[in-house]
């Protein structure tokens, strides 16, 4: 099994080996990835290259845009009629992309977005993955954190402010994870934002909050972040029941968490811009945030632009 990937500013790493379940009390060491809830997580452990093949998995459905429109419906129609604020609701698009591809569409990515944390995988168990997330979960240097809430999607060329939906989306990002450091840090928080964010194709809006935390408590806290409101909704057990009984594929490795983690700093990433590649056939996950202002045609649109990032290169 192989892995690559390349953290911002750092230089492309190559590892052979695999991917081992680890318990949820397990500090993690070295790459590791979650799931979309965060309750299984994976350390890739390295050993000398072998031969192997990738078990056949059966591939995530696509919803139609019939059925995308009307599980938007229920949405809205719940968000009015409850307690929800917002649901995040994605969908699966296919394109096609050859093995013999596979590693110089991944060469092309790191050259595209050097500001996105990219990688590329080969797993046995888990499958081939492949991303280029610009969400920065959880980054720390020593005990000094850096958190980033991003939220609010518009194409880059598209000459409009931003709408209330969209700056009040991204509002309850941050208002959330400031919640979720709340107790957890070692003196004053400070906030940067919100404003413009470029991730290729689309910007976002962005708000920065710098904390410093001890490191023992890292754990703790990514667990009271993930999964936020840009991926999940409000309130977040509630959203998340909202999105499991509609969408119809299982998200799988889509928005959990990704990165690197080693005893005096973590690069953390949420896993956005990500496609499990199958056979000859590269499976993109993308979604939106929905709230009582959504409209279902507009939200449509902006998970076609989203997936710009990863479809634009092949």
């Amino acid at each position: 099994m192989v892995l690559y990937y390349r953290i911002p500013g750092h230089e492309l790493v190559t590892c052979h080996g695999q991917f081992h379940p680890i318990s949820m009390d397990e500090t993690p060491s070295g790459f590791v990835v979650s799931n979309a809830d965060g309750e299984k997580r994976y350390v890739f452990k390295t050993n000398p290259a072998r031969p192997f093949v990738v078990q056949s998995q059966n591939p995530p459905h696509q919803a139609t845009k019939g059925e995308y429109l009307m599980a938007l419906d229920r949405i809205t129609d719940g968000i009015q009629n409850s307690k929800l604020k917002k649901v995040v609701y994605s969908r699966v698009i296919k394109r096609p992309l050859k093995q013999s591809k596979r590693f110089s569409y991944f060469e092309r990515l790191m050259q595209t977005y050097p500001q996105a944390f990219v990688y590329y995988f080969e797993d046995e168990n888990l499958g081939s993955w492949i991303g280029a997330t610009p969400e920065i979960l959880l980054r720390r240097i020593d005990s000094h954190c850096f958190v980033m809430s991003l939220a609010g999607t518009k194409k880059a060329n598209e000459n409009r402010m931003w709408t209330e939906k969209e700056e009040i989306e991204q509002l309850l990002v941050t208002d959330f994870i400031l919640e979720g450091i709340n107790g957890l840090t070692l003196g004053d928080v400070e906030v940067d934002g919100p404003y413009l964010h470029h991730a290729g194709p689309v910007e976002h809006l962005r708000t920065d909050i710098t904390f410093n935390i001890d490191s023992k408590r890292e754990g703790q806290l990514i667990q009271q972040l993930h999964p936020t409101p840009a991926v999940c909704g409000l309130p977040r057990n509630m959203a998340k029941q909202v999105y499991e009984a509609l969408e119809i594929h299982r998200r799988e490795l889509y928005t959990g968490y990704i990165g690197v983690f080693e005893a005096h700093q973590t690069h953390c990433y949420v896993n956005l811009r990500c496609a499990k590649l199958i056979d000859d056939e590269l499976f993109a996950f993308v979604g939106g945030g929905i709230t009582d202002e959504s409209v279902p045609e507009l939200e449509w649109t902006e998970t076609e632009n989203k997936s710009k990032t990863l479809f634009d290169l092949l």
